[in-house]
């Protein structure tokens, strides 16, 4: 069920987990900085959420190209269909987003 890898060396989950811990640590640290140098205004927002749709945009088109690519050289295997649940998933998340700030309007 597991990789091979994950098997020789489960340790390396430990490495992940507190990777998390520190990234997740980093980020409350700058946002507290932010907050306080009052860094995070209405433009702010404006501009990374502008960023965040155009980085929804490009990622569909890199997961519509990835698809094919994944099918000729590993074929319909677990790397297939993880990308497609990837793929359904933004696109279910996209729906429920569009459909709430549509409703908000």
């Amino acid at each position: 069920m597991f990789s091979q890898t994950f098997l020789d060396d489960p340790w390396l989950i430990l490495f992940l987990i507190c990777n998390y811990l520190f990234l997740l640590t980093l980020f409350f640290i700058q946002r507290r900085i932010g907050k306080k140098n009052y860094r995070y205004d209405e433009r702010y927002y404006r501009v990374n959420n502008q960023a965040k749709g155009r980085t929804w945009d490009i990622m569909l088109v890199i997961m519509l190209i990835a698809t094919p690519i994944v099918i000729m050289f590993d074929g319909i295997s677990f790397a297939f269909f993880l990308l497609q649940i990837l793929y359904v998933l933004q696109c279910i998340i996209f729906a429920i987003t569009a459909a709430y700030y549509n409703s908000k309007e």
